[in-house]
Formats: structure tokens, C-alpha cells, sequence
């Protein structure tokens, strides 16, 4: 994008407007889901949100075009509400925090890869291998959905709410959306996993939007070197997730979240101070960060599906995703903004984020023991 003749500004202001758009069809996510069913959803639009905002990047020349692919790959929220669902229903709740972290092992396996992103950019530049970067996304996703879906099988509630789903009009619709988020607001836990995973989300959108400025501008890195750091997190992120989390998962969940919380704030703060070219005080941000990472992702996760009831899923997760947007999209036009002044202080934002983050997790355990006379976040 900067290359192409963005400013970190209007870097900020696509991420922002992608963030809006997701915000809005987030809310109609959960209708969605319940009348298509969870797996007719996540196929029709993966192929939306994916497909054809990889091919916008791939040939992209300009800001207009950064901006049409984020609009489109909003999308994407829709399929967020379906895979969730498909993911946490006719699972036992014991055995969540294990499906979301094998999902979050699969995710960066590809991390491995981008150190060849750093040999592409230094061989052919970074525009063409960019390029031909996201045509092979376009390529390798659009096959995965397809295969992805000839083993997926439709949940029992998912078949269940579609059968409902076409006996209920949208004033009916509206009401049980009601009905939903006033249960949500009189759960203290509820609230407070919500609010933890927002404003994790909240720094992990900062850092992911603005790290490679920092990188480079910030920090004087060369860009093909900066591939380097994407590999290191995936490296800690596999590690944590196979080796610690499943001891740690028989722990609980709110001191390992806990834990993954600072360590992502103190990641936060050394990308913050770090001086010029130090890849030593980068190399200890990106470990701690990848700590932070895979502890507080599944885990802030497990922690939201299991203060949601089944038979509300859907909709209560579509409730989610809109307080999620709506209260992280400005951080893009935020972050862009203060990027102009200093490409690091998006980064003291990200710590300020984790700090909040980690004051209402110490709350965890004692919420969950007003709620059900026991601790089985500690127990």
C-alpha cells in the first residue's frame, strides 16, 4: 500500500472502513447463519470475501482499489458468525479450548512460510511478489473452501435453527435479537469476556496494521528483512499452543489469559522504546508477543463461548462482532493518525489496550464464583 502510493493515513482509513463494514453486516450474520445453515454459509461467503478481494490486491494500483477489496473482504464477518458456530456447537465445553487451539496451530503453520515473502521481495521487488503472493492466495484459498466443505457436516442446532428460522418473521427476528442482548447485559461474565477479547483485538489490530511501518519507518529496517518476525511468532505461537497450553488448559482459563495478556503488553512496550535497527530488543518483542498471542487468542475465545448459551449462539455472536467493530474500527484512523506523528505510538496504545485487558481478566475468577458458587476458571 505505501509503496503504491498510500499514506499511513489512508492506511488507517482502509482498515477503518473495512472495520465499519464489517461492523454493519455483522448484526445480520446471525440471521444468516441460522436460515442458511452454518455450512452453506461459510462456503458462499468465504468465496466472497476471499476470492475476489485476493484477485483486487493481486492487481491492485492505487488507494481505490486497497479500499474496494477491504469493503468486499468485510464480508468476511458473516463467515466469522458460521465457522464460530460451527466450530463450538456439538462440542463439549471441556473440550473447547482444545479445538481453538489446534484452529490457531493451523493458522500459523503458514507463518513458517513468510520468510520466502522476504526472499520474493528481495529477488523480484515487492510489488510484483506481492502480487504474485496473492494470486496464489486466490488459487490456494478458493480450493480450500470447496475441499474445507465436502468434509464439514451441519451442526444439529444449525439444522434445527434453519427449520425455525423459516417460521419467523423479522419483527420476530428483532425481538429475539432483544431478547438476546438484554440476557448478554445482565451477565457481569459475559461482560467481561467480551470486553477482554475487544480490547485485545483492539491491540492486535494495531500491531498488525502498523507493525510493518514501524518496521521500516520507525525502526529503518530493510523490507526484505521484515519477514523474519512473522516466522519467529509462528515459531513461539506453535510451541506454547502444543507444548504449555494443554497443561495450562487443565489449569483454568483465567490465569493463563492472564499471563498472555502481559506478556503481549510487555511486547507492546519494547516495540514502543526499541531503538533503531535493534534486533535484539525485536527479535524479545516478537517472542513475548508471540506468548501473548497464542495464549490470549484461544483462550479469550474458550472464555466467550462458554458464557453463551447453545441455542443463542448465533445471534448472541453476531451481537458480538458489532460492539467488537464498532469499538475497534476507529482504532485504524486513530492508529494512522498517530503513525504520522510516530510510526511507535500506535504501540503505546496497543500497552495502554493489554493494561485495561489484564485489569478485568484479575476479575475473572471472582466473577465466576459469584455466578456458579465455584471457580472453574482456577479450579
Amino acid at each position: 500500500m505505501l509503496v503504491l502510493g498510500c499514506t499511513a493515513q489512508q492506511v488507517g482509513l482502509i482498515a477503518t472502513v473495512g472495520q465499519a463494514a464489517q461492523m454493519a453486516l455483522s448484526l445480520a450474520s446471525g440471521w444468516i447463519t441460522d436460515r442458511l445453515g452454518r455450512k452453506r454459509t461459510t462456503l458462499l461467503f468465504d468465496l466472497v470475501s476471499w476470492s475476489i478481494p485476493t484477485l483486487l490486491w493481486a492487481f491492485a494500483r492505487d488507494f481505490r482499489w486497497f479500499l474496494a477489496a477491504a469493503v468486499i473482504n468485510a464480508i468476511v464477518r458473516i463467515v466469522a458468525t458460521s465457522w464460530s458456530c460451527l466450530m463450538m456447537e456439538d462440542t463439549p465445553a471441556e473440550q473447547r479450548v482444545h479445538v481453538f487451539t489446534w484452529i490457531s496451530v493451523a493458522g500459523i503453520v503458514a507463518g513458517f512460510i513468510s520468510p520466502l515473502a522476504g526472499l520474493f521481495v528481495k529477488s523480484f521487488g515487492l510489488v510484483p511478489a506481492m502480487r504474485g503472493l496473492y494470486l496464489f492466495a486466490f488459487a490456494s484459498m478458493t480450493f480450500m473452501f470447496f475441499f474445507r466443505n465436502s468434509l464439514l457436516r451441519e451442526t444439529a442446532i444449525g439444522r434445527a435453527k434453519m427449520r425455525e428460522s423459516r417460521r419467523v418473521d423479522t419483527r420476530a427476528t428483532l425481538g429475539e435479537y432483544a431478547r438476546i442482548a438484554g440476557h448478554l447485559a445482565r451477565s457481569p461474565l459475559t461482560l467481561a469476556a467480551f470486553a477482554i477479547s475487544i480490547l485485545a483485538n483492539i491491540a492486535f489490530f494495531l500491531k498488525a496494521t502498523f507493525l510493518p511501518i514501524l518496521l521500516i519507518r520507525g525502526l529503518g529496517f530493510p523490507e526484505a528483512n521484515i519477514a523474519v518476525f512473522p516466522a519467529i511468532t509462528s515459531a513461539v505461537m506453535l510451541v506454547v499452543l502444543v507444548f504449555a497450553m494443554p497443561s495450562l488448559a487443565r489449569r483454568g482459563i483465567a490465569r493463563p489469559l492472564l499471563a498472555g495478556i502481559a506478556c503481549a503488553a510487555a511486547g507492546a512496550a519494547l516495540l514502543a522504546l526499541s531503538p533503531s535497527r535493534s534486533f535484539p530488543v525485536v527479535i524479545a518483542s516478537t517472542v513475548l508477543g508471540g506468548i501473548g498471542s497464542a495464549l490470549t487468542l484461544p483462550l479469550s475465545d474458550t472464555l466467550i463461548a462458554n458464557t453463551i448459551a447453545e441455542e443463542d449462539r448465533a445471534k448472541a455472536m453476531s451481537i458480538y462482532y458489532v460492539l467488537l467493530l464498532g469499538l475497534t474500527s476507529p482504532f485504524g484512523w486513530i492508529g494512522g493518525a498517530l503513525s504520522e506523528i510516530s510510526p511507535r505510538l500506535p504501540f503505546a496504545v496497543m500497552g495502554i489496550a493489554l493494561t485495561l485487558a489484564a485489569a478485568i481478566a484479575l476479575c475473572v475468577p471472582r466473577m465466576e464464583t459469584r455466578q456458579t458458587g465455584t471457580s472453574p476458571a482456577d479450579t
